[in-house]
């Protein structure tokens, strides 16, 4: 049922986008150049799709698609449902903050569609996703009045574009495919609605709104730029009936989404310094320069003097060039850079010291700056716009094939990484996480000291490194790790977890309890009763241990060998009707499991069953005839008789 739903509206998507790729109805009689323009799209499509296409034989990256779809393979292939989708974080979590729901339909209409976790499903929708973006840029880009072939030219140059290699190769950039899509068609629905005041235009734009914030928060600020194109680019702005019920239906859209985002996640970091903050203002001059000048091939693109000064450069002769124009055309100009820079101002909230800036965050807000580009060149001739335009579409496109090649699998993505100086420790952090997957642990140790050693803050670092030293058995050297990573923020249900695995092997039961009992904070999850009960039993508090233990049964993770073990702690407070309870179940579990029925012939043993106990060491010598506690056993019945 789930399959279907999911399906058919996959299918109503694809058919709501082929009826952009329409050409513009126009009232002139058709020329050559008119027919010509009705492959504008099409050929759009086809190029940007061709242009990575060989990504999709690409595996994972091992960041955050490792978390993002390996760590979730049960939910997706299995399990997967809408409620939990929508109740969760990015990552299926209810402890993170990224709010992503329709990244996780896609990517459980992926799995379903193919039937299987399939890379090459993931990384055909993301390519498939980017070429539809391209060819709704170009009508948007209509929309703003920019000529057909302009249109069609400045479209290509985007989608050739190095900066935004990672969007279409990297899987985790699905939410930003996402949210660029859905965004640009609110806004070509929003434009049709100013210009033909039709119901179902409006009704489109809300719903593509809708399905943007429901993607990724940065859709909150598009009803913003609603307002401001609509007082810049309308003769005579008035606010009607309709746009009043747009108003309202945003509204309600986006009251809905706040309640779900702040019902079952966590809010959001707001002890964001200034010195952070200003430092992600950065971006701003950083993308600009490898928007002109696109050289930077790390995975982790760094903020540099080189490109901060070119960025500089550029925003000065930005200010300048808008300012030369006439307050019409300078508020227009002012529209589009504030179009770059209103959606990318979430990201300056971004808290994070292992890298300086992502390049797939660029990929909406870049929009603006084409749109600014593009409205001074309207007096350029087509032939020379084709000449500079097919130069840097093949200068971009070779670029990009081959900057592509770091997201091919996480050897090439890690060797990518070196490129950045600012953050070293990354590269060995990545280096270190693939010798771990490996179990190659004295070589992760190694990789996992070098990040250590450029950052000894690096949380994920001292994480992964404590689970290192755990494997090889410094378990101080563990607890050390993991100290230090909860003292700098890191708390999750699996640091506690493992914390709490290495007190136990120092023998520190109290310690461990106590953070077991932070790990179901952080998670309910059945596995930490079992551990919390077995510390239990090694500090001789049996009831507690009972009660974990059978919480844990309870959960579904019953068998012989457990049902056993909760039996003679039954047996310890001397509660051998529940032990023999026990014991009848892990024999009906295993009809072959002597321990059980050893323990059970004890228990009728010490209960005065004799015959019952006999019977039971009878059946467990027919099995094993050396058991030798059996015999004794049975010895002591006899003489009890």
């Amino acid at each position: 049922m789930l399959f279907q739903q999911l399906r058919e509206f996959y299918f109503f998507c694809a058919q709501k986008l082929q009826i952009l790729m329409k050409p513009l109805k126009t009232k002139s009689p058709q020329t050559t150049a008119s027919r010509l323009q009705a492959f504008f799209p099409w050929i759009v499509f086809f190029f940007s799709f061709l242009l990575y296409s060989q990504s999709i034989n690409f595996k994972y990256t091992m960041f955050d698609d490792d978390s993002l779809l390996m760590a979730n393979k049960e939910f997706f292939t299995k399990n997967g449902d809408l409620k939990t989708i929508f109740t969760t974080d990015a990552f299926l979590k209810d402890d993170g903050t990224f709010y992503r729901p329709l990244q996780n339909v896609s990517f459980l209409m992926d799995v379903k569609i193919w039937g299987s976790m399939d890379m090459r499903m993931f990384h055909f929708t993301n390519i498939l996703l980017f070429a539809f973006i391209a060819v709704s840029l170009y009508f948007l880009l209509l929309r703003f009045k920019i000529p057909h072939f302009m249109a069609f030219m400045g479209t290509l140059v985007y989608a050739a574009h190095p900066l935004f290699t990672s969007s279409a190769t990297w899987i985790p950039a699905r939410g930003d495919l996402l949210l660029t899509l859905f965004s640009i068609l609110t806004f070509i629905f929003w434009i049709q609605f100013l210009t033909h005041k039709k119901y179902s235009a409006l009704t489109v734009s809300w719903l593509c709104f809708t399905l943007a914030l429901f993607t990724k928060e940065t859709a909150a600020l598009i009803p913003v730029l609603f307002l401001i194109y609509f007082f810049t680019f309308e003769p005579k702005p008035k606010i009607d009936f309709k746009m009043v019920l747009l108003g309202f239906l945003l509204l309600g859209t986006g009251v809905v989404w706040f309640v779900l985002r702040y019902s079952f996640i966590q809010t959001y970091d707001t002890n964001l310094d200034s010195a952070m903050f200003l430092q992600n203002l950065l971006a701003i001059p950083a993308g600009l320069s490898m928007f002109a000048v696109p050289y930077d091939f790390s995975t982790a693109p760094e903020f540099t003097i080189t490109k901060i000064g070119i960025g500089v450069v550029l925003l000065i002769l930005i200010v300048v060039m808008t300012v030369a124009k006439s307050t019409q055309q300078r508020r227009r100009k002012l529209f589009y850079l504030l179009w770059f820079v209103l959606l990318l101002f979430p990201t300056f909230f971004a808290r994070t010291k292992e890298w300086d800036y992502l390049d797939h965050r660029f990929l909406l807000p870049f929009i603006g700056i084409l749109l600014f580009i593009l409205s001074f060149m309207q007096n350029i001739g087509k032939a020379k716009m084709a000449l500079v335009s097919t130069t840097l579409i093949l200068i971009f496109s070779t670029v990009s094939i081959f900057k592509s090649q770091a997201f091919a699998d996480p050897h090439a993505f890690c060797e990518a990484m070196k490129y950045n100086k600012n953050h070293p420790e990354n590269y060995y952090f990545l280096k270190g996480n693939l010798a771990q997957t490996a179990e190659r642990y004295e070589k992760a140790l190694k990789e996992y000291d070098m990040a250590i050693r450029y950052n000894p803050d690096h949380i994920k670092t001292l994480n992964n490194r404590g689970i290192v030293k755990q494997e090889l058995g410094d378990f101080s050297g563990a607890l050390a790790d993991y100290n230090h990573a909860i003292e700098l923020g890191f708390k999750n249900y699996y640091i506690f977890k493992n914390r709490g695995a290495v007190r136990v092997q120092l023998s520190d039961y109290y310690g461990a309890v106590e953070d077991y009992n932070s790990a179901l904070e952080q998670e309910q999850n059945a596995e930490i009763y079992y551990l919390r009960g077995m510390t239990y039993r090694a500090l001789e508090e049996n009831e507690k241990a009972l009660e974990d233990l059978n919480q844990y049964v309870s959960e579904g993770y019953a068998n012989s060998e457990l049902y056993t073990l909760i039996g003679i702690i039954y047996g310890k407070i001397e509660a051998l009707e529940n032990a023999i309870s026990c014991f009848n179940k892990a024999i009906e579990m295993d009809s072959t499991y002597t321990f059980a029925y050893y323990n059970r012939a004890y228990a009728k043993y010490i209960l005065s069953d004799f015959s019952g106990a006999l019977a039971d060491c009878e059946k467990l010598l027919a099995m094993d005839s050396q058991y030798s506690n059996a015999h004794i056993l049975k010895s002591k019945i006899k003489a009890r008789k």
